[in-house]
C-alpha cells in the first residue's frame, strides 16, 4: 500500500495530479516547468545563478520547474528575455501557451487584448465566421509586411 509520505501534489497549469516522489517532470515535456528548465539549462544558466538574475528565490523557481508551484504572471517576460527568447518565436510562444492555466489567456496575450482595437478586431472576426485559412491568411499577410489600410480609396 503507498504511503501518503510517498505522494506530493502537483500542479501542472491545467489539473491537480498526485504522483509518487521522484517521478515528477521524468518525461513530462509538455509542461511549463520542464519546458522553463530546459530553456534555462540550454541558455547556460545554473538554477540559483539564473534565479538570481531574475529576482526570485531559488528554491521557488525550482518548485516552478518541478510544477509544484505556479509562476507568477509578473516575471513571465523578464524570463523570457532574460533567456533570449525572441518575440513571437516558436519558443517565445510555446513559454507562454505553456505558461497559462486551463480557460486562461497566455500573459502575453492578455496583454495585447487590452489594445484599443483588438477586442473589436476579434469580435468581427467571430462575426463573419473566418474559417482558421481565412485567419491564417491574414496572419501571413500582416506578417508579410502588408499593410492595411482602413480607408477605402
Amino acid at each position: 500500500m503507498q504511503n501518503k509520505a510517498d505522494t506530493v501534489i502537483i500542479y501542472d497549469n491545467s489539473k491537480e495530479n498526485k504522483i509518487r516522489k521522484g517521478s515528477a517532470m521524468r518525461g513530462d515535456n509538455n509542461s511549463f516547468g520542464f519546458y522553463l528548465k530546459e530553456l534555462r539549462l540550454k541558455a547556460g544558466f545554473g538554477l540559483r545563478r539564473f534565479a538570481s538574475l531574475i529576482e526570485m528565490k531559488a528554491s521557488n523557481l525550482c518548485d516552478i520547474e518541478h510544477n509544484r508551484r505556479s509562476i507568477p504572471k509578473e516575471y513571465l517576460e523578464p524570463i523570457a528575455e532574460a533567456l533570449g527568447l525572441e518575440k513571437e518565436s516558436a519558443e517565445w510562444n510555446r513559454f507562454f501557451e505553456l505558461s497559462r492555466k486551463t480557460d486562461e489567456l497566455p500573459a502575453d496575450v492578455e496583454k495585447i487584448v487590452r489594445r484599443k482595437f483588438v477586442p473589436a478586431l476579434l469580435r468581427t472576426i467571430d462575426n463573419v465566421q473566418l474559417t482558421d485559412d481565412d485567419i491564417k491568411r491574414l496572419i501571413d499577410d500582416i506578417q508579410g509586411g502588408k499593410t492595411i489600410n482602413a480607408k477605402s480609396s
